[in-house]
């Protein structure tokens, strides 16, 4: 029977699995220390992880926190398969004891009083990251820190997704745009930023959106609800890819906008963030829920259904697929964070962590695996390239060894993962995924 198409309208609470395991790394660059024991009894939201100031030292300072997403014992300190997929520990935690979050009345904090440190400290302290790139992720706290002393701050706020096939940022749009919104203002004073600039879909009809409730809650224009920031709207064709990256948003605002700044410059002075952070902002800060659970997008061939669900970090994909309708087709491949850019695993053990937005259950049928075989030299991923890069000859260099100009190498720090030169490739070598090792052991 061919799976039923549907809109999700709202996002389902997920089963409470028996165990989860929490990974310890979480965010790119920095892995946690467990601060509790095996044996140990924990309560949900409590603390179970931090990075190691003696192992990374000042650099370390900002790294979000690791919360346990439920209460109950410690049964192990084990490795584990990570969603990007790499190896590292995990805590395995058994359900016991009573809830503090979940089930419980929450009484909305009045942010609006306290200063931008105060709330970012409030932040850091319940463990949000900036989910806005895939292929990278790390703490709030540290990548507002990276435009501390910029002047003519912006904040970027992306509601479609980087990834056409990963619709987690759109689907959040649509159900949790008042939250959204609320966590825009949040970032925007936590940052200081002197205008918010909103990216969304060209289909989505924001403008009609806030001025309905800015009259409603506040009896005034539509710029008085952001008040007292400059909003800029961007609308964006989001059916051209790629439009999501920071340098796409920038080029885009410049055009509308007649901006004099470099995009270099706007990039550097700017801090750019996601709808599913802004969600994660407002339940750290209104709600003083820290980041337990998080809301991921799930469909794929395979299954019943498709949804979007909020789970409890350290669910398993396996334990995702079952309250999905489990398996109608042979599963072949699983994927993360979209079908353009994502990362390929194999095993349904793999646990939920916080940069999850998406997971693909694919059959054999789509399967995304094809053999590759020898560069044809066509160029077509330099064709494709929007950076200018010569992905073959950077994959020559990095497999094969073969000695290049160290120009076209050193370009490598200008690709924004987007995918498209691995997409293009009739050899299906992994050109993107060969650039960004070459970025990382820089």
């Amino acid at each position: 029977m061919k799976k039923e198409k549907y809109s999700i309208k709202k996002i389902a609470k997920g089963f409470l699995p028996r165990t989860v395991t929490i990974p310890l790394c979480q965010e790119s660059g920095f892995e946690c220390e467990s601060v509790v024991n095996v044996n140990d009894i924990v309560k949900e939201g409590q603390v179970i992880g931090e990075v190691s100031r003696d192992i990374y030292g000042s650099s370390s300072f900002g790294v979000a926190k690791i919360h346990s997403s439920i209460p109950g014992r410690v049964l192990a300190i084990k490795n584990s398969s990570y969603p990007n997929g790499k190896q590292g520990k995990a805590l395995e935690i058994l359900l016991e004891g009573s809830f503090s979050h979940i089930g419980k009345n929450h009484f909305p904090f009045d942010w609006k009083s306290y200063s931008p440190a105060m709330i970012l400290r409030t932040i850091s302290e319940s463990g949000v990251v900036n989910t806005f790139s895939n292929a990278t992720c790390s703490s709030f706290e540290l990548e507002i820190n990276k435009i501390r002393d910029a002047k003519n701050k912006k904040l970027f706020v992306r509601l479609f997704d980087e990834d056409p096939s990963c619709k987690l940022d759109s689907s959040l749009t649509k159900t949790s745009l008042d939250t959204i919104l609320e966590g825009i203002l949040i970032s925007a004073k936590v940052c200081e930023a002197d205008e918010i600039v909103i990216c969304y879909s060209h289909k989505f009809n924001l403008n009609e959106v806030l001025k309905k409730l800015s009259n409603d809650q506040i009896e005034g224009e539509q710029k008085d609800f952001f008040f007292p920031y400059k909003l800029t709207l961007l609308p964006v064709d989001v059916k051209k890819y790629p439009v999501g990256t920071k340098k796409e948003l920038v080029n885009l605002f410049i055009k509308k906008t007649k901006c004099e700044e470099s995009s270099s410059k706007l990039q550097a002075s700017s801090f750019f963030t996601d709808a599913n952070t802004m969600v994660h902002i407002f339940n750290a800060v209104v709600l003083n829920i820290p980041v337990e659970s998080v809301n991921v997008y799930i469909d794929g061939d395979c299954l019943q259904s498709r949804a979007l669900l909020n789970v409890p970090i350290g669910t398993t994909f396996y334990s995702i697929a079952k309250q999905c309708g489990a398996f109608s087709k042979k599963l072949k491949r699983i994927i993360v964070n979209g079908k353009i850019n994502g990362v390929a695993i194999n095993s349904l053990e793999t646990p939920i962590t916080k940069y999850v937005k998406s997971i693909f259950f694919d059959s054999e049928r789509n399967a995304l695996a094809k053999p590759t075989s020898d560069c044809l030299r066509c160029g077509r991923c330099r064709i494709a390239c929007k950076n200018n890069l010569t992905p073959d000859l950077i994959f020559a260099n990095v497999i094969h060894r073969i000695q290049v100009e160290p120009i076209y190498l050193e370009s490598a720090n200008l690709c924004d993962s987007c995918g498209v030169c691995s997409a293009v490739c009739p050899s299906k070598l992994p050109l993107t995924q060969i650039i960004k090792l070459l970025k990382n052991s820089k």
